[in-house]
């Protein structure tokens, strides 16, 4: 398990509704896993604590397939809001004495540790705000933040996106290469789905 100087948290975001792959695509199975539980640990093993996964409709089916890791999991009332409610749920729930934070999504299961690491790593070295994973120059997720942005992003309206105080903020963004696609692909479709199974194997 990695080791920070601050302790980091974790929010991952599996409150979408899975439209375009039934069953519910966080629930299927990942290497030894599932989807969302090989996010999940990707980030306990990276040594960040706590570990908060906002969950939609099947909340309590995405928390049993997390029993076993440290990760708590609470709902979002109204997920059809969109991301930005999602994130809202999130921070309200971490501890105030978090020096920052992550935001993971729940279907970027080739999510490594050490992709955390280097994206942690860069913006404690260059002292930044905000840190944007990436791969060749596309950005993706995880997105680091420093506390300070708690209050940013609770005070958005509901109009704007993460998108919005990022671009409000571009002095203070790092975007770090993390020597993987992981970092820029998600699963939207059995198509997307397999391509990642591929992937891992390889």
């Amino acid at each position: 398990m990695a080791s920070h100087p601050e302790r980091i948290a974790a929010i991952v975001l599996a409150a979408g509704e899975s439209t375009r792959l039934a069953p519910q695509k966080l629930l299927l199975p990942f290497g030894n896993s599932s989807v969302i539980g090989s996010v999940v640990r990707a980030i306990e093993s990276a040594g960040l604590r706590p570990v908060v996964v906002v969950a939609g409709a099947q909340t309590l089916d995405i928390a049993e397939t997390l029993t076993g890791t440290r990760a708590t999991v609470i709902p979002n009332p109204d997920p059809k809001r969109g991301m930005l409610s999602s994130l809202r749920v999130g921070i309200e729930a971490l501890p105030e004495d978090v020096d920052g934070f992550i935001i993971a999504l729940g279907d970027q299961p080739r999510l490594r540790p050490d992709h955390i690491d280097r994206l942690l790593s860069e913006q404690r070295q260059h002292g930044r705000g905000i840190a944007i994973a990436s791969h060749r120059g596309k950005k993706g997720h995880p997105v680091a933040f420093g506390a300070s942005y708690r209050a940013k992003i609770m005070a958005l309206s509901d109009s704007q996106t993460l998108r919005d105080l990022i671009h409000g903020h571009q002095d203070d963004v790092i975007v770090v290469e993390c020597g993987s696609d992981a970092v820029i692909r998600d699963i939207d479709t059995r198509e997307d789905y397999e391509s990642e199974l591929r992937r891992l194997r390889h």
